[in-house]
């Protein structure tokens, strides 16, 4: 039993090691999403900002086309921006199911030593008991001195 045990213990570790290397890409992932909504609320404040000045400019033509040659860059990097984050948030569905794999594959090796070191433990308990049991017959079969 001990051998199965010894040869088990370094794959539940690099099972561990798996795990533990998804876990931090999934929360790599997570501050990616984070990043990625900040700057899109921020292009998206811009963009209204900037939406709200353009009746300001309307008076002055040329002021006018930059002002909406401007805001057409600008809905477009907030197009881009957005189509990043729903890449980004299925990226991080992928690192979840990725790590939930791992941690699945390691809780199922590290069942499999505790089930094996159960059983050598019990192992271990029958057979001394056996040896116990076998010495006690021999001692009260064995002539008592007088």
């Amino acid at each position: 039993m001990n051998n199965k045990v010894s040869r088990l213990e370094p794959l539940a570790d690099y099972a561990g090691l798996r795990e533990t290397e998804a876990a931090r890409r999934l929360a790599a992932s997570t501050d990616q999403i984070h990043t990625k909504e900040a700057e899109l609320e921020r292009l998206r404040g811009y963009l209204a900002e900037y939406r709200q000045r353009d009746d300001e400019v309307a008076k002055d033509s040329t002021r006018w086309q930059n002002a909406r040659a401007f805001l057409s860059r600008l809905s477009d990097a907030v197009a881009h921006h957005e189509v990043e984050l729903e890449k980004a948030i299925e990226r991080h569905r992928l690192e979840a199911e990725r790590w939930r794999d791992f941690h699945q594959r390691a809780q199922a090796l590290d069942k499999v030593i505790e089930r094996s070191q159960r059983e050598q433990r019990h192992a271990l308990q029958r057979r001394d008991q056996t040896e116990l049991d076998e010495h006690a017959a021999r001692y009260s079969r064995e002539p008592r001195p007088r």
